[in-house]
């Protein structure tokens, strides 16, 4: 990686395309919805206020806007918190918040950063039955995880990576194979890193 002027780190070898266009002129980002491990949110804002903002941004119509706000405020459950300020949400309502800001252009491809960071159990199950929905829909899912039993539950294909490199890759087959083996994520984890040396 190269840091630029701009202090932003540039690849040095390698190529992103989504759908195979290259994303260098920047004409995927409506396509895709991120949520950092923090999101930062307008504190002064309430949730609605802040996903309409976001949908506006996105050049989406204001019954567009509407629906999809309560849809998606319906299925990570803070419809009840609307109106209220952003600066008083729990670090889990402001992770449920993200979630919506991310989700509401209905993009293509997902990134999520410890989606389930903060989360009670109940936020959880709603953050797994979240991306198993977008999967049904045909959306790709990108997800960082140090929980390795959800990656194991969620995922198709899994990287590990380990003080910045990818160091081993699984498939589904992969993961069939050595469940079968009576081994763990955890276990290919461990011997793919070489036990943290």
């Amino acid at each position: 990686m190269k840091v630029d002027a701009g202090n932003y780190l540039r690849p040095d070898q390698g190529e992103v395309r989504i759908d195979a266009q290259p994303v260098g002129d920047g004409g995927f980002l409506h396509q895709v919805g991120y949520l950092p491990e923090n999101p930062y949110l307008y504190d002064h804002l309430s949730l609605l206020e802040l996903l309409r903002f976001a949908g506006q941004a996105c050049g989406m119509s204001a019954q567009q806007i509407g629906e999809r706000i309560e849809t998606l405020t319906h299925q990570t459950g803070i419809s009840h918190a609307l109106k209220q300020r952003l600066r008083t949400f729990s670090k889990g309502m402001r992770q449920r918040a993200g979630l919506c800001f991310a989700l509401l252009h209905d993009p293509q491809l997902v990134i999520l950063d410890e989606p389930m960071s903060g989360l009670d159990p109940l936020g959880r199950k709603m953050v797994c039955e979240l991306i198993l929905d977008l999967k049904h829909q045909g959306k790709t899912v990108f997800f960082c995880s140090h929980i390795l039993s959800d990656t194991e539950r969620l995922c198709d294909r899994i990287a590990i990576l380990h003080q910045g490199r990818l160091v081993r890759e699984f498939e589904a087959d992969d993961l069939r194979a050595f469940r079968d083996k009576e081994r763990s994520l955890e276990d290919e984890f461990v011997a793919a890193v070489g036990g943290g040396n």
